[in-house]
This record gives C-alpha cells, structure tokens and sequence, in this order.
C-alpha cells in the first residue's frame, strides 16, 4: 500500500460539520442517519456527552460507553472538538439537527442522557428501526440455511450501505436427549407468584468457528477515478464474554463483475471462539484505494469497539426482554459506527455494511448445512458465502408441559419426559389427544397419544410411549387438524417442501406425499374450514399462502390477499361463521383476518390488544368460546376468549408457566388443553 496520511482533525470536523448541517443529506451516509424522527439517539448521546465532557461535566453511564468508542480513534482533545461542532451546529440551527433527535439536542448541557433515559426512548427508536426498509427480522433458520433474502431488503442496503438482519430471542437449553422415546408424565409443583417458576439452564458453551470461504460479484464497484480497485473485508464478531475479535481480509485486485473470488487459507477466520447460544457480527465490504497502516490502525481500534458494543447492547437486551430491542440497538450501534468512519475515510470507500445477528437456533441449523451466503448490496452487489468448520451445535431443546383447563380454574402445569427441538401439534381426534414433536438427536417427528390405558380395569389417560412418525424428519413445528373423519398431518421437511399424511385409527398413517412445486418457511398451519382443510405456509419472502384439501386432493396455493408477511406461522380456528387466521407480525403485534370459508376472500379484522409477542399464537374453540394463546415477551404464557368481543389477556399460571416458543392448543373430552417447550 502506498503511505497516504489520513484525515487531519480539521479535516474530520468539516466532514462531521456537513454531516450535522444536512448537507451530506444526498450522500449515502447522509441517507443511511437521517429522515426519522427518533434514530441516531446513540450518536446524539455520543455528540452530547463530548460536548459536556467539554464543558467541565461527568459524562453518565450511557455517555461513557459511547465516547469509549470516539476515543478509540481520536484523543480525547478532539473528542471534545466534536462535542464543540455540535454545540455550534445545535445553536446556529434551533435545536433540529437532521441527524440527531431533539431528545438530546433539547436537552441543556447540564442534563446529561442516562441508560435511563434510554430506556424510556427506546420503544420510539425500536419502531423507527422496524420501519427501516433497509432493517430486516427472518426466520433464523432461513438466514441461517442461507436461503434468498427478499430483494426489497436486498435494494435497500443499496440506498445506504448499510443493513441489520435480526434474530429471534435466544432460548435457553440444554443438552439433547438421544433416548426421548422413552416417556413419562410427573405433577409438577406451581412456583410461587412472581417467581421464575424454574427457567431452563444456561445453555452450555460450544466452540464456534465461522470462516470467509468465497464472494460472488454480481456488480463491481467500478471507481473509474482511483488508481487501482481492489476489495477487502473486515469484521467484528462478539459471543459474550469479551470474545469479541477483529477481522481483516486480504486485498482482492482487479474484482469484476461475474468473477468468484476465494479468501486465502490465512485470511478467512471469521470468528473462532466459545459461545453459549448467539454470534454478533459486524461485516463491511470496502473498496480499497491507497490506504496508509495508520488507517488500518485505526480501523482494527474501532473494530474491536464495534465488537464489544455489538457485545454490550446485546445482552442489554436484558432489561426489556423482547426481539426487537435487539434490531434498535443494532440499528443505533451501526449508524454510529458509519458516522465515525465517514469523518476518518480517507480512500477507502464503504460498499456495504451488515448487522447480522445468530441465536442458537440459527448456529445450529449453520452447523447443520455447513454454509450460508449474505448479500452486500452497496456500490458494490457481493454476495458473501459463509463456511461452518466448529463443533456441532445442539438444538435449543425444551421439555414438553402442558396445562388443563377444567371451566374455572388453569390446572398445574404437568411435564412430561420428552424432550423436544420444536413447539408442538395439539389435536383430538376420535376420543383421543394426539401430539406430535422433534426429537433432538435426529431430528425426527415424534407421536404420543393420551389415552386410557390398555387392559382391564382401564384407569387415568396417560400418554403413550412416543412412536416415529415414518421417517419424517424437520426443523420446524408439524401441525394436526382434523377434517373428512382422518386427522391431517403436515410438516415442512428439512428440504424446505411441504409433506403430509393423515391418520385413521382403523388404517393408521398413510405414507407421506410432497406438495410438489413450491416449499416453505416455518412450520405450516391446518384448520378445518367447513367441509375442507386449509394449510397456510409461509414462503421465502416471508408471505402468506393458503392450499385447501376437499378430501381428495390439494387445490393449487392461494396468495394472501392481506399482503401479510410474518416472521412465525400463522394460527387458525374456525368459530361460528367465521374462520380466523391470526399473527404475530413483524412490530410484534397480533394481527388478525377473517374469512366466511372463501380461501380468497379475507377482511381485516385489526389488532388484538396484547403484549408484544414473536412468536407463533396458537388458537382453538372450546365451551362455546375461541381461546388464543401467546407467549408474551416477558417469558409468560398468556390467554385471552373471543365470544363477540376480545377479553384481556390473562397469564396462565403466572410464575409457573414459561413457554420457550410457541404454544399448542387443543379441546379434547370437555377439557381444553395447552402444551408448550419449557
């Protein structure tokens, strides 16, 4: 590399000058901070702090953290210079800035901004993060396996440079089970109100080890005016722990559109180190011209700050408990991280940057396939092939519960001894309740039954010793319905295709059969509608689709005239004249559809007031009410009934009831029964 010097101090405060004035606005960066109303707290927090450091006043907690990242790549001096710009561009512009909310530049130099505070902000910043087109929640197993990216996200990232893939909540768990065939049932004691009511264990340590394999490059940056256009990665990666480490790729030369460039043997370690169920990682792709080793200094200084703060808000998800905290505080730390590298760029430019976040479940189906591939899609258009070389990990694993509603009172919860990798299927058919779940050490879809003993005398119904369902096998929740005197069975297998079975007492299971022609994401849904079955799936887009069976065979799929797109399979239930389908959707509220029994004819039907929830609801009809399930965000299970009219959500069990996921529901011998993952 030739030895450029990089930017000096007046240099990097015109740029963050331009940057607070708006007249950056047209620029990339200027697009990727500004328009909304609440983003960039973290910035103005960090802008703010400088500025009362300046002034002869303690930084607070959350002012603290920020300006250790400034400081990384500027004395403290000149961090205070940047606190001095912004006080000017704050002053000489009325307290709007169109980078930094008026949450911190209303506030007087005196009040400084607390975690506090950002506490009380944040459900603000969080649905402005939502919104972003360029902000994006999938299934984990989806971004996990490596399958398309919707290509409305995709563009996205092309208007800023910039992107946040999220996770679901990491679940807690434990080590799999190799023998779960081997079943029993025991009472267990409710936990004292307001307890934790028994959570799962920590999940145990596993090492990890992700490696740079390859880029595709479907547009070249193509920067006619730099004497050479090369390409280099770099990246942050954070475990928990202060595993957090930097990564820097090699210079690829000459990069052309259609070309597949390999990273070398002693450059592609992306990350290798313990974990105990998630990976944060911040990925750039640059276009490198002339960059001098004082550049690269300061550029592994601040990406080693990126991986801890990527550490850090993580598990700040701790104090509000839900999804999407993580999405805004990724979203914060990366425009933050952009607005530093703007003022240091010298010519090395930017193409793309991604948040990307993995729990375990998402490691785990990695694990499984062994590769993933994410899109760059900034001045550039890459596409970034992701290889697996750590040790297997275990699906999250969580024992089955359920509780009985006996009309006035919610029985206590009663743990059975099978252990599952997926929510379960609930259905009652002929007398009998039929269960279904994913044993954890082969992936395979499980059969139980409560039922009476066998013999004479008879006695309680217990469950039955759980049975393989053929060969089937999948990452994802089978469904059960009951419809044209069989019970229905679906799932979606490991090759993403949907399969399905039914079931009679007298002929047992038919062999499975494909849904040939298109597959699924997330697990299906099965409701009887009238005289038919319906199955909605869930596609890679993440919109709805709708197959009724007349008893013969499937129709072809209907598209979901809602325009729904969700991030967990749908419930469905039929009471009185009305078929429901309801969602969590990607805000983390319920939404909820009607139908008179027309797959093509749906009519919104709004919000159902609840707690947030990520996760799948479950819905069944019983006593003469429509019963919905959630799991709420705070770890609860919750219901509420429909007769005409929505009642409040109430928990289950409070303190003893604490689902992992989804919920299953079923009415069955005059009881209503709900069975979950603990």
């Amino acid at each position: 590399m030739s030895d450029r010097v990089k930017t000096t101090e007046p240099e990097r405060l015109e740029r963050l000058r331009a940057l607070l004035s708006g007249a950056r606005s047209k620029d990339r960066v200027g697009r990727a901070l500004g328009g909304i109303e609440y983003g960039n707290v973290l910035l103005g927090a960090m802008l703010h702090g400088a500025d009362r450091v300046r002034q002869g006043h303690a930084p607070t907690d959350l002012e603290q953290l920020l300006l250790g990242a400034l400081r990384t790549v500027v004395p403290d001096a000149e961090a205070q210079q940047w606190g001095r710009v912004y006080r000017e561009a704050v002053t000489g512009q009325g307290g709007r800035l169109p980078v930094v909310p008026e949450t911190i530049t209303r506030r007087p130099v005196a009040q400084g901004y607390t975690l506090a505070n950002l506490r009380q902000d944040v459900n603000n910043v969080v649905a402005e993060a939502l919104a972003a087109p360029n902000v994006q929640i999938v299934d984990p197993r989806v971004a996990a396996a490596g399958h398309g990216e919707d290509p409305v996200f995709v563009e996205a990232m092309r208007e800023t440079g910039f992107a946040v893939t999220a996770f679901a909540r990491p679940s807690a768990s434990q080590a799999a089970a190799a023998n779960a065939e081997d079943g029993g049932q025991a009472q267990e004691e409710p936990a004292e109100a307001g307890a934790d009511g028994g959570g799962s264990p920590q999940a145990a340590s596993f090492r990890l080890r992700l490696e740079m394999e390859s880029f595709y490059v479907r547009r070249a940056v193509g920067d006619a005016g730099a004497s050479k256009d090369e390409i280099y990665w770099t990246a942050a990666a954070a475990a928990g722990g202060g595993t957090g480490r930097p990564f820097i790729s090699e210079e690829f030369g000459g990069v052309k559109a259609g070309q597949t460039r390999s990273f070398s043997s002693s450059k592609k370690v992306l990350f290798d180190g313990q974990s105990s169920g998630y990976l944060g990682l911040s990925i750039h792709c640059w276009e490198a011209d002339q960059s001098s080793d004082d550049w690269w200094d300061a550029l592994v200084k601040a990406l080693n700050d990126a991986a801890a703060a990527i550490d850090r808000f993580m598990m700040i998800d701790n104090f509000l408990g839900f999804v999407p905290l993580w999405v805004g505080m990724a979203f914060e730390v990366g425009k933050m991280f952009l607005f530093i590298m703007e003022a240091f760029r010298n010519y090395d430019d930017l193409s793309c940057q991604r948040t990307i976040g993995l729990d375990q479940q998402d490691l785990a189906v990695l694990a499984h396939y062994g590769q993933t591939t994410w899109h760059f899609n900034g001045d550039g258009h890459h596409e970034l092939k992701v290889k697996y070389a750590g040790d297997p990990v275990p699906f999250p694993v969580g024992t089955l519960r359920y509780a009985v509603w006996n009309g006035g009172t919610w029985g206590a919860p009663i743990a059975l001894d099978f252990e599952s990798m997926t929510p379960p299927a609930l259905a009652s058919y002929n007398g009998v309740l039929h269960a279904l779940f994913v044993r954890p050490a082969d992936k395979v879809v499980m059969w139980t039954r409560l039922e009476a003993p066998v013999g004479v005398g008879g006695g309680s119904p217990v469950w039955s010793k759980p049975e393989r369902l053929g060969g089937d096998a999948t990452l994802y929740a089978p469904a059960l319905a009951v419809g044209h005197g069989k019970l229905y069975y679906a799932v979606t297998g490991q090759d993403k295709g949907l399969y399905w079975r039914t079931y009679t007492k007298a002929g047992g299971w038919v062999p499975a059969s494909k849904l040939s022609g298109y597959g699924s994401n997330y697990g299906p849904t099965l409701a009887t509608v009238r005289d038919q079955v319906w199955m909605v799936h869930v596609s890679g887009d993440q919109s709805l689709f709708l197959n009724t069976h007349n008893g013969t065979s499937w129709s072809s799929p209907h598209d979901d005239v809602l325009e729904w797109h969700v991030g967990a399979a749908v419930a469905m239930a039929t009471y009185n004249a009305d078929t429901w389908k309801i969602a969590s959707g990607m805000d983390s509220k319920l939404h909820a559809g009607t139908s008179q029994g027309h797959p093509r004819q749906w009519q919104r039907r709004g919000n159902v007031a609840s707690d947030p929830t990520n996760w799948s609801p479950a819905l069944t009809v019983h006593d003469g009410k429509m019963w919905l399930f959630i799991r709420s965000t705070d770890g609860a299970l919750q219901a509420s009934t429909f007769n005409g009219a929505w009642s409040g959500f109430q928990k289950v069990n409070p303190g003893a009831a604490k689902p992992m996921d989804a919920p299953a529901a079923a009415s069955h011998d005059s009881k209503l029964y709900v069975m979950y993952r603990h």
